[in-house]
């Protein structure tokens, strides 16, 4: 019998997510050397104020989903807490290309004012890729690992931020995983403050885009730790959480992956959040994270015995496309299972998967058709699915060449006869 297969790269390709929030502007210095900050400020401790919603300093006791806020008081917690009086448009700072040395050498050694400042000044410098060069040559990512052990609110973000500004470029991450940042970056993960957790899921998302970065995340164990938090935190960390370990899974390899995963029952995790979750963005990182879990053996028998094909076959009918494409690539990846085959029939989803031949979204066609070559190996699947022979046959002259092969392989699938 033809077999119904699938591309793990192309399905990939489908679900792609920017790595980075871009370079950002140059910034420009107006020729002030950094020795102009006033010694008498610099010597003042400032105590940032918090906003009424609970601030960046906010307890983690109402992080998971930040329950009982309004949006307006949820976007408060990610307002970042800066030193009074500073200005990130107006820097003074040494001219041209001192200005990041300068910033670095007398970083350790200012008074907790003057630290404030020239991080808030470095992040900002730090959008210009040319800059970003030249403070790693000049060994900022220790300087940060050093700043996140202060108790100081204002520090904490700042240098959070940087290393997320860092890990936006491939220079950075690089930097990141040589320097062995992850763990202590990973400390933070009970951080009571909204802004803190968010700049350091930011980080780890963007680091494991690589293949070094996903292998160090995975070699010091911290998978587990962000499966365990997914479920808890803030809607829009939970997404970046869900990047993470989306890419881990992509990229990881044994003993780590599938292993971890399904140790601290990942799969199971996962359909909760698409179960309970009215956020798309959560519903569709979820959904691929089943299905890449799903691309191993162990994942399909998960998915296939809890009620995760249940679950997918719901978000089918989700009246955005980019969940039906997510839900149907999951499905994809699970039908290859003959148990699975089986539940799909049972659960009377064929007739849905057929109706959503008339989906206008390339993705959404594309994952339908090969979960329908996967699911006419089974012989009622194949008997219901014979009505779609005709509407299938439609896309053999598709210009996506993709859509096309998949829809001869199905059409191949579905009149086989023994």
């Amino acid at each position: 019998m033809a077999t119904g297969m699938y591309d793990e790269k192309e399905t990939d390709a489908l679900f792609a997510t920017p790595q980075s929030d871009g370079a950002g502007d140059e910034s420009t210095s107006n020729g002030i050397d950094g020795d102009s900050l006033d010694a008498e400020d610099a010597a003042a401790e400032v105590h940032p104020t918090v906003p009424s919603a609970g601030g960046g300093g906010g307890s983690g006791k109402k992080r998971g989903g930040s329950a009982g806020l309004t949006l307006a008081e949820m976007s408060l917690l990610l307002l970042p807490q800066l030193p009074e009086g500073v200005d990130p448009t107006k820097m003074k700072l040494a001219y041209g290309r001192r200005a990041i040395p300068k910033l670095i050498t007398e970083f350790p050694s200012g008074p907790l004012l003057h630290r404030q400042k020239s991080l808030v000044f470095l992040c900002d410098l730090l959008r210009n890729p040319e800059n970003v060069a030249q403070a790693l040559q000049e060994r900022i990512v220790g300087l940060l690992v050093n700043c996140l052990k202060e108790r100081d609110l204002c520090v904490k973000q700042k240098s959070t931020e940087a290393f997320a500004v860092l890990a936006g470029y491939s220079l950075g991450r690089a930097a990141l995983v040589q320097e062995n940042t992850l763990v202590p970056l990973s400390k933070l993960m009970d951080d009571g403050c909204d802004l803190v957790r968010k700049n350091l899921h930011t980080t780890l998302a963007r680091v494991v885009t690589q293949q070094d970065g996903a292998s160090n995340l995975l070699l010091y164990q911290l998978l587990v730790p962000l499966v365990k938090k997914v479920e808890t935190e803030r809607m829009d960390i939970q997404v970046l959480i869900l990047d993470t370990i989306y890419q881990c899974t992509r990229l990881g390899s044994e003993p780590w992956i599938p292993a971890e995963l399904v140790n601290c029952s990942a799969m199971e995790a996962f359909t909760r959040l698409i179960k309970k979750d009215p956020v798309t963005e959560v519903k569709v990182a979820a959904a691929k994270c089943v299905m890449m879990l799903s691309f191993h053996k162990i994942g399909k028998e998960i998915a296939t015995k809890s009620d995760t094909i249940t679950v997918l076959i719901a978000l089918l009918s989700d009246r955005k496309s980019e969940v039906r494409a997510a839900a149907a690539g999951a499905l994809m990846a699970i039908t290859v299972d003959c148990d699975a085959k089986r539940t799909v029939v049972r659960e009377n989803a064929v007739p849905t998967l057929m109706e959503l031949l008339d989906d206008q979204n390339p993705n959404v066609l594309l994952n339908v058709i090969k979960t329908i070559t996967n699911v006419a190996e089974d012989y009622r699947g194949r008997f219901q699915l014979h009505s779609s022979v005709a509407k299938l046959e439609t896309f053999f002259t598709s210009n996506n060449a993709q859509l096309s092969q998949a829809a001869k392989t199905a059409v191949q699938v579905i009149t086989w006869r023994p």
